[in-house]
């Protein structure tokens, strides 16, 4: 697990200042909010999802750094919170909630294994977004 996540941070340190995000698709919240992924492109010639950004209008006010990467998330309690999974490439996925206006975490779950009948209702809807 250790030597994963070092293999991990050690690809993370392979990026260059230089390096411009690749952007996801933006997709529409709640009350005016906006989300996507930043991406940015590595020596390997892969790009990899480190950093979720959220928005309302045109500013940004929240960007969550991935541990390493953000593979999925969705918008929760009406654009409050949102739900993000992150983990490295191989053996390990926490999905994460997230309070929008503070940035405060309110709680997290295992969810590399398979979920609970009793998971959390976040976590269950976060399993069955895009």
């Amino acid at each position: 697990m250790i030597g994963v996540l070092l293999l991990a941070g050690a690809a993370l340190a392979q990026t260059s200042p230089a390096n411009k995000p690749i952007e996801s698709t933006h997709r529409a919240g709640p009350n005016g909010l906006e989300g996507w992924i930043e991406s940015y492109p590595f020596e390997d010639g892969q790009s990899y999802p480190t950093t979720l950004v959220i928005a309302q209008g045109r500013y940004v006010i929240r960007r969550i750094k991935g541990d390493p990467f953000v593979w999925r998330w969705m918008f929760w309690e009406n654009g409050k919170q949102v739900a993000y999974q992150t983990g490295s490439l191989h053996f390990n996925l926490w999905c994460v909630l997230v309070d929008i206006p503070s940035g405060r975490e309110l709680a997290h779950h295992d969810c590399y294994r398979e979920l609970a009948d009793d998971a959390p209702a976040w976590v269950k809807s976060l399993q069955d977004a895009r």
